[in-house]
């Protein structure tokens, strides 16, 4: 990419920004959790847990913003769950009883075309919002692995109380009609479930979940970590899963991530970014049963967590 194209696109980017969440909002930590899946919520929770056993608790932060599972995770911090609490929950299979067999199931759908229409958001050549309305359409005519009622039946399973957790927990959705990106917060009037639900609906496997009369689809169709939407706050932690890992949808967040932390540290923001190290990744690969592997995720994640204490401390210590 030249250098005027990667110019150009980080200022769309701060403009997108200024537009989102303007600046101006009192923030001193903001705490930043990324998607990528069950694992993602696993290592997630794992470094949460691995951090806490060395005596740093960030469930304090002025802002916690989640997207897909870092939504969940951040939903279950912000609602006074404990780091070991956060530990099961993430190897929970399912919360409540089981949900009643799909009717008509049919297989994951090719994700090629999401992966396709995300390349060409990276290299600069169509806007997110026009991303954000082909991928939608797309989502909305796909046949999914679950209808919207069984999807969101499982979320209100995780969050079953109506009410929003704190002013500081934030997730974020995008319109599937329209491409706009959509954070959800405490003053939306949106219950918590249906908010991390659309948070989490992957264009291709799940439908866009319906709030308000509107479809909201995966907040990752803009960003597997919209980082930048902490623009301005003093010090940002961002957890960011898919980084390292290799699989195609979470080499696209790369770039992307890179651009929104150099957001960041132009607003002033000091930064610090917490990826997968190698025994994290080694686990992320690792073959068998999805149970015995997000354990070993989340036993990475907090060894990892409890190597980067220090490292976190002095940042919070500035």
């Amino acid at each position: 990419m030249s250098m005027m194209r990667s110019m150009a696109l980080t200022s769309l980017l701060l403009v997108y920004a200024q537009v989102a969440y303007p600046a101006g909002r009192a923030c001193g930590r903001a705490l930043i959790f990324g998607g990528g899946g069950p694992v993602g919520e696993a290592w997630e929770s794992g470094v949460i847990a691995g951090l806490a056993e060395k005596g740093l608790d960030l469930s304090q932060a002025d802002r916690i913003i989640g997207t897909s599972a870092g939504a969940i995770v951040g939903a279950r911090l912000a609602s006074g769950m404990t780091p070991k609490q956060l530990a099961q929950a993430a190897l929970k299979r399912f919360e409540g009883p089981p949900p009643p067999p799909i009717q008509n199931p049919a297989p994951p759908h090719d994700l090629s075309y999401l992966v396709g229409k995300l390349e060409g958001l990276n290299a600069g050549k169509v806007t997110e919002q026009s991303v954000g309305v082909e991928v939608g359409k797309w989502a909305l005519t796909v046949h999914p692995i679950a209808t919207e009622s069984e999807f969101v039946t499982s979320y209100w399973r995780r969050f079953p109380k109506r009410q929003w957790p704190s002013n500081a927990y934030e997730c974020v959705s995008v319109d599937a009609v329209n491409g706009s990106l959509k954070v959800w917060n405490k003053s939306s009037g949106v219950s918590l479930a249906l908010a991390v639900a659309s948070s989490c609906a992957l264009p291709g496997l799940f439908l866009p979940v319906t709030i308000d009369a509107h479809r909201y689809m995966d907040g990752g169709v803009r960003s597997a970590t919209n980082a930048d939407l902490a623009r301005g706050c003093k010090i940002a932690i961002v957890m960011a899963p898919t980084v390292g890992i290799n699989h195609p949808l979470a080499k696209l967040s790369v770039a992307r991530l890179d651009r929104e932390l150099q957001i960041l540290r132009d607003s002033g923001c000091k930064v610090a970014l917490i990826v997968p190290d190698a025994a994290s990744v080694s686990a992320f690969e690792r073959s068998g049963a999805e149970e015995d592997r997000n354990a070993a995720v989340l036993a990475a994640g907090r060894t990892e967590g409890r190597g980067k204490a220090d490292e976190i401390a002095r940042l919070l210590a500035d």
